[in-house]
C-alpha cells in the first residue's frame, strides 16, 4: 500500500496540470485566437514568430504532465491491479475518462500542436522574407490548428466529467 500522501502529491499534480492544459485550450480559444484574428496581419505575424514556439511547448508540456501524473496516480490507487478497470462503476468511469483523454491528447500531438508548430516556424521565415500578399498558408495552419484546439478543448471537457464522477460517485 502506498501511503496517502503519495496518492495526495500525485492528485495534485495530475490535477494542476490538467488545469493548465484546458486553461492552455481555453485562452487560445477564447483570447488568443480572435485577438489574432484582430491584429495588423504584421502584427500577427511577429507576434507567432515570436510567441508560438512556447505556447506550443507549453501546450504539449502541460498535456504530456497530464498523461503521466495521471496514469501514475491510476497505478497507484488501483495497486497495479489493472482488472479492476473492467468493473462497473469506478473502473468503467475511469476507463472512460481516460480514453477520451487520451484521445485530446492525440489531436494535441498529432494535430493542433504539429499545426500551430508549422505555423510558428513559417512565421518566423515570413518575418525573415515578408510575403507580398496576405500569407494564406499561415492563414490556414492557423485555422486548422484552431478546428484541432477546438475539438480537443471539448474533448478535454467530456473527460474532465467522467474523471470528476469516477473521483465522486454519485
Amino acid at each position: 500500500m502506498v501511503a496517502p500522501i503519495v496518492i495526495t502529491i500525485l492528485a495534485y499534480l495530475h490535477v494542476t496540470s490538467a488545469i493548465s492544459w484546458m486553461g492552455a485550450s481555453l485562452f487560445f480559444l477564447v483570447v488568443l485566437g480572435p485577438g489574432l484574428r484582430g491584429l495588423s496581419p504584421p502584427a500577427s505575424l511577429e507576434f507567432m514568430a515570436k510567441v508560438g514556439g512556447k505556447a506550443v511547448r507549453y501546450f504539449m508540456g502541460s498535456a504530456t504532465a497530464t498523461i503521466v501524473f495521471g496514469l501514475v496516480l491510476l497505478y497507484v490507487v488501483i495497486d497495479g491491479d489493472f482488472s479492476s478497470l473492467g468493473t462497473a462503476g469506478f473502473g468503467t468511469t475511469i476507463s472512460i475518462g481516460f480514453t477520451i483523454g487520451f484521445i485530446a491528447y492525440l489531436d494535441a500531438a498529432l494535430l493542433t500542436g504539429r499545426k500551430f508548430t508549422k505555423a510558428n516556424k513559417l512565421a518566423i521565415e515570413l518575418m525573415k522574407n515578408p510575403p507580398q500578399g496576405p500569407p494564406t498558408e499561415l492563414i490556414q495552419l492557423m485555422k486548422e490548428g484552431g478546428q484541432g484546439a477546438l475539438i480537443g478543448t471539448v474533448l478535454l471537457f467530456i473527460a474532465a466529467v467522467f474523471m470528476v464522477t469516477a473521483g465522486f460517485p454519485f
